[in-house]
């Protein structure tokens, strides 16, 4: 078996895979929310945020909002996974280096920043929602930054890079291919 082969070998089982996990993720997210009053709250809030109200549990309109609220981050992981998937397709198709992939690495390095965004803004309604029942004055609003969105970023710019470095070398490989 050729590199080429083995290339698209790899790139068909990462293909599947990213299949899956654009499946599994929103289901995720849908089943998280939906079922949330019957978790621990250990398990649901990561021991941050504490229920005093309502015996522990969310309405149905808290639900909501929560769920809506992370349909934004949920959407820049699925825009990224949908763009990584490309990058496989284009290998199983026997294109390893052209302009596509320049514009799928972008569109990655995108999505990454994207979902930091979206993550803060998220998290930060979570709070609110999480401590809605709790009595006034028990309430949080919390807007965090932490090592994850810093190196979530870090990333994007690491795929801006990759990015550029690609855009170079393919400008570079089509320059040589004129020459005589």
């Amino acid at each position: 078996m050729n590199n080429i082969e083995k290339i698209k070998k790899v790139s068909n089982l990462f293909s599947i895979l990213l299949t899956g996990l654009i499946i599994i993720i929103p289901i995720y997210f849908i089943s998280y929310w939906l079922f949330i009053n019957s978790f621990s709250q250990n398990l649901i809030a990561d021991s941050v945020f504490s229920f005093e109200g309502a015996g522990g549990s969310l309405s149905v309109e808290l639900q909501v909002i929560g769920f809506l609220s992370s349909l934004f981050p949920l959407g820049a992981i699925i825009y990224g996974l949908i763009n990584t998937k490309k990058i496989f397709t284009l290998y199983i198709d026997g294109v390893i280096f052209s302009d596509e992939h320049v514009i799928l690495f972008k569109k990655i390095a995108k999505a990454f920043a994207f979902w930091v965004l979206f993550s803060v803004i998220h998290e930060s309604v979570k709070s609110v929602v999480f401590s809605w029942n709790n009595t006034v004055g028990s309430r949080h609003l919390e807007i965090t930054f932490g090592s994850i969105e810093f190196g979530v970023i870090l990333m994007s710019v690491l795929f801006l890079v990759i990015a550029w470095i690609m855009d170079e070398g393919r400008t570079i490989t089509e320059e040589n291919k004129l020459t005589v």
